[in-house]
């Protein structure tokens, strides 16, 4: 029987120990070389961070806690709906994973191997399309690929998001993620809406951080603007 490209189904997720011993039925050529980069890279410091630590300071908890999943998401000769309703049943797939609440959930992350992009920019069509969404549902949605020009959060000359593979990575979102959000009024309004009152200690804590972070006067504008609403 033929596959039907345009299909949907739950996707499977693979803990990352499993795609670190290699490929097998369950873990392509292209999740077993990112689960190795996510060790090797993520899980690192990097001279050109800004700051002391690995690049992403989640991802060794994440993997020691057993958090941290892997899914091969596939375009090939499938349609873009197809493709977002896969990729928005991962907000169903992360909050059915245990922890569920507590600060133990803070520590969950998966990450999407992206298949059948000709084009690896192509990933900030779907980003943008779809990260509305996932704050809504709390949740962060991140996006890597080779030339990804955004920086780093403390060096605008760092570029933290270049990945050998396409990826969008979903992890819960947390206090300090403000910082990402304050450029846009929607996503700032998720960020309220999602942490309630303990919003303005996590926006607190990135202004009396802004002289090290890589805030534009803009940004910095609207969360002083927040504070003191």
């Amino acid at each position: 029987m033929e596959r039907d490209n345009n299909a949907c189904g739950q996707l499977t997720l693979v803990p990352i120990a499993r795609a670190l011993e290699g490929i097998s039925d369950a873990c392509s050529e292209q999740m077993a070389e990112i689960a190795q980069w996510c060790v090797s890279y993520l899980c690192n410091p990097h001279p050109e961070l800004g700051r002391t630590g690995a690049v992403c300071p989640w991802t060794p908890p994440s993997i020691k806690r057993e958090t941290f999943w892997l899914v091969d998401i596939d375009f090939t000769g499938r349609t873009e709906q197809a493709v977002c309703r896969d990729i928005l049943g991962l907000i169903e797939s992360f909050k059915q994973h245990a922890p569920q609440d507590g600060n133990a959930s803070q520590f969950k992350a998966i990450v999407g191997v992206l298949h059948g992009l000709e084009d690896p920019e192509r990933v900030n069509h779907f980003h943008s399309l779809l990260k509305p969404q996932f704050l809504e549902a709390g949740l962060m949605l991140g996006e890597f690929y080779s030339l990804c020009p955004k920086p780093g959060l403390r060096s605008d000359t760092f570029n933290p998001l270049r990945s050998p593979v396409p990826l969008l990575v979903i992890r819960e979102m947390v206090e300090l993620d403000i910082a990402f959000l304050a450029d846009q009024p929607q996503f700032v309004e998720a960020y309220l809406r999602a942490h309630g009152m303990r919003a303005k200690v996590g926006i607190n804590a990135v202004l009396h951080q802004q002289s090290r972070l890589c805030l534009s006067p803009e940004q910095v504008d609207v969360l002083r603007r927040i504070v003191a609403s």
